[in-house]
């Protein structure tokens, strides 16, 4: 009696644990594809008997969409005594897929989730023993861990997890605890600040539990389940926070820069521009439940109301913007009529949002509202594409990767394409590319009209040098527009420069956020006695990343040389740490030529689907890892186009040449084996990792690149002084070679010795 009220009341002390995170269904352009793929696509579902979970402790990360089973509630009435008995029990249909959507629905739908740990670690009692010491406390095994239950669609109204009562005795009762979540909740309610729903699970070894979730909502009734390790799901965090932090703080420059330049020149077609950057970024804010957990925590009302709100408010500035940056009102008078009246509808729309009571039909109609807008504006690029407007080809191109965002989304989320980091990020990845775009067509049509306009002076200072007698009148004329237009664009680089700075300080802060990636110092001085690090980004993030891992056995170092410069590179870095922490957490973290083949794998599933040819762009890294472990002595290192130089004491310089195989490329294959190649650890030994940067920069006087013969002459000429004064050297000796060329690429090198 006293263990069952122990674990009612740890039940209680476990309820309303709500984590949020974002799935959109609503977004403007992608309405069109997921119409289409819910007419195609209907998950196959079965009766039948349910499959349980088995966990243990090597268990990470989870999915559980072909372990739960559902059933409908149509009256939601049902209790959950009653779905846990014996006459509901073959009711329940299993689930087909990872992620289960049934629409916008009145039915209340019940979840069946049953799952058992199996404690591989701990040596447990034999059945005779357990037989003899029956009923008493303490004598059977109650191993318990603990787990994340993740349920990712972050707008359900109202989520009831029930938890069974455990009685002591190694079997769990029919009676349940309630933990409840939701949207209609304030967010200070939920015991984890995130923005998903997360219910914390205590399991027992060898008792598998059922779990029973009630859930209803007014929106599209979608759920999706994982279980998660804590720390699995604390690793899982920080990375979305990394890629969060890099799109909002592009969003968030995109809208300052253009808010400058609108200050500066004038042009409505900046001020719609920047109300759309700013409405489309609330509305992804809104749908991830990043606004909800931020900006309005307290208004559970208002967090329900902004989806359809900046679903219309969203399509209103997109129409206007249109409208100013075509010229549809001189280029397309019929088209621009047509959009003036879309934008009306729309702003209707966001009033009505506000006004309904309905969350369902609020939503219903934004959509209706903004599927003919988005293809209105879409035709009329087209129209404008083909009369040859300029800037047409960057509106086009710019609605193409967003449209192509939305459709790998929409993939995703029917299970078509695996979910990780960069499928999960598409959309915004393409709602970031799509306010670039639009950002250099606006300064590419601000440039075309300034030269129109200079064309024009020189055509009138033409027309007055040959009217001798007016020349003078036109001269004087000319030198008070030009010192006009002098003054302006004076006042607007000082606007420019100043938003420059914004901008960087936005960049700063992704650059804080790259280098928290980073080893510390501490842990690399903790295992080796003598190291330096160069690391010179070309821009303030970059390509290039290091990673040093402390074992049992000994260390891990990585070098990892990423394809593309700044907020690119600084995003296939985090793809490769993110591949590379997951990868070392397995038996085989001391075998580098595995970890580099299993580097190559993750990576190119990242990138690429299964049919390569059509992908849009080739990117992978070259990559050098070494193990040392120190009880035997060997140092272990295997590499992908990436070199390991090393010398003893008094000895000359060596070279282990990298496989001629880059990782995660198109052509690469996944099945290449890496080479090892082990080194017998001796006193006085000094070894060199570098990536390509430091051996390209051209330079010098025929601008030629550095080279690997200058850069090892460089390290057999220093390999008998300090680590410190190696350091010092090759950084002079690469900027004086630089000279006043340009940085060609990131440039890293890493020296250690024993």
């Amino acid at each position: 009696m006293r263990i069952e009220k122990r674990e009612l009341r740890s039940g209680k002390r476990e309820r309303a644990v709500l984590l949020k995170n974002g799935i959109s269904h609503f977004s403007f352009l992608t309405s069109l594809f997921l119409c289409l793929f819910l007419i195609f696509l209907t998950p196959v579902s079965v009766v039948g008997a349910q499959k349980p979970a088995v966990l243990n402790d090597f268990t990470d990360k989870y999915p559980l969409g072909h372990h739960i089973a559902y059933l409908e509630d149509k009256a939601g009435q049902w209790s959950v005594n009653d779905v846990a008995s014996d006459e509901f029990s073959e009711k329940f249909v299993e689930s087909g897929s990872q992620v289960q959507n049934f629409g916008y629905t009145d039915s209340v739908y019940w979840i069946r989730l049953t799952l058992d740990y199996q404690n591989e670690l701990k040596t447990r009692f034999t059945d005779e023993q357990n037989k003899l010491d029956d009923f008493k406390p303490g004598r059977f095994t109650t191993e318990k861990k603990e787990w994340f239950l993740e349920e990712h669609y972050p707008l359900l109204d109202d989520v009831e997890c029930w938890f069974p009562v455990h009685n002591g005795k190694q079997e769990w009762q029919k009676r349940f605890v309630l933990s409840r979540g939701g949207d209609m909740l304030p967010f200070r309610h939920r015991d984890i600040r995130h923005h998903h729903f997360v219910f914390r699970v205590n399991m027992r070894h060898g008792t598998p539990q059922t779990l029973y979730f009630r859930i209803r909502t007014a929106g599209t009734m979608e759920f999706s389940f994982t279980l998660w390790s804590p720390a699995a799901f604390a690793e899982k965090v920080t990375a979305e926070q990394f890629v969060s932090g890099i799109y909002y703080g592009i969003m968030l420059a995109m809208a300052c820069y253009n808010f400058f330049l609108f200050v500066s020149i004038r042009d409505r077609s900046y001020l719609f521009y920047i109300l759309y950057i700013i409405s489309y970024t609330l509305f992804q804010l809104s749908l991830s439940g990043e606004g909800y957990q931020y900006l309005w925590s307290e208004l559970p009302w208002w967090f329900n109301r902004s989806i359809p709100f900046f679903i219309a408010f969203t399509g209103l500035w997109i129409a206007q913007f249109t409208r100013a940056f075509l010229k549809t009102e001189i280029a397309m008078p019929r088209m621009d009529s047509l959009l003036n009246i879309f934008s009306t509808a729309a702003a209707a729309s966001a009033v009505f949002s506000l006004i309904l009571s309905s969350y369902s039909l609020s939503v219903k109609i934004a959509v209706i509202c903004i599927m003919p807008l988005v293809g209105a504006v879409l035709l009329t690029g087209l129209f404008c594409l083909k009369t040859g407007h300029r800037v047409a080809k960057y509106f086009m191109i710019a609605w193409c990767c967003f449209g192509i965002g939305a459709i790998f989304y929409a993939l995703k989320s029917f299970g078509i394409l695996p979910s990780n980091l960069l499928t999960a990020y598409v959309m915004q990845i393409g709602s970031a590319m799509l306010v670039i775009l639009l950002g250099l067509g606006l300064a590419d049509r601000i440039n075309a009209e300034r030269k129109e306009k200079l064309a024009a002076y020189e055509k009138i200072l033409k027309v007055r040098h040959e009217a001798f007698a007016a020349q003078e009148e036109a001269t004087q004329m000319m030198e008070e527009i030009v010192e006009e237009r002098t003054g302006e664009l004076r006042a607007s680089l000082e606007q420019v420069e100043y938003a420059n700075k914004h901008i960087l300080e936005n960049i700063r802060y992704a650059e804080r956020i790259q280098r928290s990636l980073l080893p510390s110092e501490a842990a690399i001085n903790r295992c080796l006695k003598h190291c330096f690090i160069i690391d010179e980004p070309k821009y303030i993030v970059g390509g290039d990343i290091y990673f040093f891992e402390e074992f049992p056995e000994g260390w891990l170092m990585a070098l990892i040389d990423c394809t593309g410069h700044g907020i690119p590179g600084a995003l296939m870095t985090m793809l490769a740490g993110t591949a590379f922490k997951e990868i070392i957490q397995k038996d085989y973290y001391n075998d580098p030529s595995q970890i580099l083949k299993s580097l190559n794998a993750a990576v190119k599933t990242s990138l690429y689907s299964s049919d390569e040819k059509t992908a849009g762009s080739d990117d992978g890294m070259d990559a050098g890892i070494v193990f040392m472990n120190v009880k035997t002595g060997i140092l272990t290192f295997a590499g992908a186009k990436t070199a390991l130089a090393y010398t003893s004491s008094g000895d000359t310089l060596r070279i282990i040449r990298g496989d001629r195989h880059s990782i995660g490329y198109k052509d690469a294959n996944p099945d290449f084996n890496f080479s090892n190649h082990q080194i017998p650890i001796q006193e006085g030994m000094s070894f060199y990792m570098a990536t390509d940067g430091i051996t390209d920069q051209p330079g010098g006087p025929g601008h030629l690149p550095f080279g690997n013969k200058r850069f090892r002459s460089l390290l057999k000429e220093m390999r008998e002084k300090s680590f410190d004064e190696q350091k010092r050297l090759i950084r002079e000796a690469y900027m004086a070679w630089k000279g006043d060329e340009e940085q060609r690429d990131d440039m890293t090198v890493i020296g250690f010795g024993f």
